[in-house]
């Protein structure tokens, strides 16, 4: 049987908790802690449905990353971060240390990219589990690697057929789609009058966004001259767009085997203020 390991996207789930439960439920001295037991209960929760045999947390860095030397409007648009959720990082962070799994982040790469890195050096025999709600992670997908969308009622699967039906593309080719026709939420601009039909069929005939630029004379329209005009830009959209998998740094996988102090845990949860059970993995 397959080991399993679960991968968690942690500001992912952090905003989703945060956005999830009303911002009321504070402890007695006033400290916000929606985020905190949200972000707990997801990932207990996770916990106890996969039983992993290995398990982490990927977190951003809060220095600039190697995509924005290169495009400094990268994630420009973003807002700030609230407030009422900064204020729960540390409390957050320190749950995920009560639950034994290493959280690991580095300077110059995103959540994604450590992402990335361990579930392309998982140990032999091992089936990755990726929860997030960010899309990018789809490029992961493959038969040893599950992207996981939490839901309230149901949690999305991400396979293989389900990146291609969903997204038009295969999971490779995800980088190559958001090149063409742009991603909002990372603010990449994607080339001129290329929607997801026109990226999807120039895909289907070509292969790749390197076919797309080799053919990119005989593209129609002034879609096609954007194209023709534009290939450095389209191929630094598609370097922006894919998750680095050799980063300079992989956790040693004994830490992140599952095992944790219930006692430890009980001290950390009525130190914040919750009341929340703890779950019983064997």
């Amino acid at each position: 049987m397959p080991r399993t390991c679960l991968i968690l996207d942690c500001f992912s789930l952090v905003y989703r908790a945060f956005y999830g439960l009303p911002i009321t439920i504070k402890r007695q001295d006033g400290q916000n802690i929606n985020a905190v037991l949200g972000f707990y209960n997801t990932m207990t929760g996770l916990m106890d449905q996969f039983r992993p045999d290995f398990l982490f947390v990927a977190s951003d860095h809060p220095s600039p990353t190697f995509r924005h030397q290169l495009f400094p409007e990268y994630k420009a648009q973003r807002p700030p971060m609230p407030e009422e959720l900064r204020s729960q990082i540390s409390l957050i962070e320190e749950v995920i240390h009560s639950l034994g799994a290493p959280l690991v982040k580095l300077a110059g790469y995103e959540a994604d990219d450590i992402i990335g890195t361990i579930s392309k050096h998982a140990p032999g025999g091992t089936h990755c589990y990726i929860v997030t709600t960010d899309h990018d992670a789809l490029q992961l997908v493959s038969e040893n690697v599950t992207v996981i969308a939490p839901n309230s009622r149901a949690n999305k699967v991400f396979t293989p057929d389900l990146v291609q039906h969903e997204m038009g593309v295969s999971p490779q080719l995800v980088p190559d789609l958001k090149a063409l026709m742009g991603d909002a939420s990372d603010n990449i601009p994607g080339i001129p009058l290329v929607g997801p039909k026109t990226a999807k069929r120039w895909l289907a005939a070509y292969g790749s966004l390197e076919g797309v630029i080799e053919h990119a004379h005989l593209l129609p329209g002034k879609a096609g001259q954007n194209m023709a005009e534009r290939e450095e830009e389209a191929l630094l959209y598609k370097y922006l767009a894919t998750i680095a998998q050799d980063v300079p740094t992989l956790p040693c996988w004994k830490a992140g085997r599952l095992a944790f102090d219930e006692r430890q845990v009980r001290q950390t949860l009525d130190a914040i203020g919750i009341r929340a059970s703890i779950p019983q993995v064997v």
